[in-house]
């Protein structure tokens, strides 16, 4: 049987401090990733919050023939202080039936309605001057609504209401996210800030 001499018996301090060093390095480029990766999440999931609400409200005013108010609500004064975006089916006109409840979606924190500095405005050129910009009105009309052609206006339902609504975290660039609306269908898209060099991407 052969015997192992002693130096391949184990392996020497400074092999392992290597190893560990390594280790923590490795750890740490991940912990940092990783920390870029849930502002990135959150951006993405308020953007959905967004865009699933208009599209949920857009199929009710379809599906119920009726038309559904929506509110993009700034003031956060939603569950621990969050901002919202809210819709209510509204009565059929001329008759005894009530409003339907007023849903409320918040936006996930620290994700809020914001326009990033240095961020254009989207393809859709819908206009920026505001984080909510839609009707060439900072906030948008105090009445917008879904129609039952699919539609998006005031509340005459007769002027159509174009829009973006921008969101993002505070000094994150890389968390930009619009949605936008095109009225005349009631189409909702959404965007996603990919840096100057590629620009807003669907």
């Amino acid at each position: 049987m052969k015997k192992l001499n002693r130096r391949e018996q184990g392996f020497s301090l400074v092999e392992l401090v290597v190893v560990v060093a390594v280790m923590f390095i490795i750890a740490a480029f991940a912990i940092f990733q990783s920390m870029g990766s849930m502002a990135n999440y959150k951006a993405n999931a308020a953007q959905d919050v967004v865009f699933s609400q208009l599209r949920v409200a857009r199929g009710l005013a379809i599906s119920q023939r009726r038309t559904v108010q929506v509110w993009i609500d700034q003031s956060f004064s939603g569950p621990g202080g969050t901002q919202q975006v809210k819709y209510q089916v509204q009565a059929a006109a001329q008759t005894a039936e009530v409003p339907g409840p007023i849903v409320a979606a918040p936006l996930p924190v620290p994700v809020q309605f914001m326009l990033e500095a240095g961020v254009p405005d989207t393809p859709m050129a819908f206009g920026n001057a505001a984080a909510v910009f839609i009707g060439n009105t900072s906030g948008g009309p105090v009445i917008m609504q879904f129609n039952p052609t699919g539609t998006f206006t005031d509340n005459t339902g007769t002027a159509i209401l174009n829009g973006t609504i921008f969101l993002g975290m505070n000094g994150q660039v890389s968390t930009a996210r619009a949605v936008t609306i095109m009225g005349g269908t009631g189409r909702v898209r959404q965007y996603t800030w990919n840096g100057a060099s590629i620009g807003w991407r669907e």
